[in-house]
């Protein structure tokens, strides 16, 4: 396990798509911002509303690290090698989480260094930055789990796109129809948006619901793998 995870780590570190994804990401976020402004209370915040926007470049990210893997075969060599095949499946999902994660939240911790330093006061320091962080955190790994458990459930590089793309237009759509209110506390996209607006706490944020969607979703692609024809 260890070696499969240094592995898959070298190869996030030194692909160019984590480095060319991760750099768009940044700028986008900071183009954003001039659109979210008055929105929020601070910097970050403003950052933080508009991560569901950018959830396009996670499932792009996901869709080529995993997907390569599938289409070149990679997967198949560690099998081949003598790995175990649940191994496998935890490397390739931590590695990518990891990814995803610093993405996403790489943008939010510049944005929130030039908010205290830069414009301390514009945008004044938020109360409970622990447990804010910590809800943020877990709420990214969550929205990041959907792209990978269908890159595995597809072993696809353009299916897990292009049905991870109709998923994120359709959750986009939900969280600005009529019954956007309701499910806005379901989505992780939406409760970013909460957790932006300063409106979270248990009730509107369950983070107990967020483990159930991992829980389910990495369950079943894990499943599917184990038992998948890589053949």
């Amino acid at each position: 396990m260890a070696n499969l995870l240094r592995t898959e780590w070298y190869k996030l570190w030194h692909s160019w798509y984590f480095w060319g994804i991760g750099i768009f990401t940044f700028l986008l976020s900071s183009i954003l911002l001039l659109d979210s402004k008055g929105k929020t209370s601070n910097l970050v915040m403003a950052s933080l509303y508009n991560m569901p926007l950018l959830y396009f470049l996670i499932i792009v990210f996901i869709a080529l690290f995993v997907g390569n893997d599938f289409g070149g075969r990679t997967l198949n060599a560690y099998l081949t090698a003598g790995h175990k095949r649940g191994y496998v499946f935890w490397a390739k999902v931590m590695v990518s989480q990891i990814g995803c994660i610093l993405i996403l939240t790489v943008p939010l911790l510049i944005h929130e260094i030039i908010g205290r330093f830069g414009m301390k006061e514009r945008f004044p320091e938020i109360s409970g930055t622990f447990t804010v962080a910590f809800q943020i955190l877990f709420v990214v790994i969550t929205m990041c789990a959907l792209p990978v458990v269908l890159a595995f459930v597809f072993r696809d590089m353009g299916k897990t796109l292009a049905v991870s793309m109709v998923l994120f237009f359709l959750m986009i759509f939900l969280m600005n129809g009529q019954h956007a209110e309701s499910l806005i506390r379901i989505l992780p996209m939406g409760q970013l948006r909460l957790i932006a607006l300063q409106k979270f706490d248990r009730t509107t944020v369950p983070l107990s619901l967020d483990f159930l969607w991992m829980f389910i979703l990495y369950y079943s692609a894990g499943r599917i793998f184990l038992h998948a024809d890589l053949k």
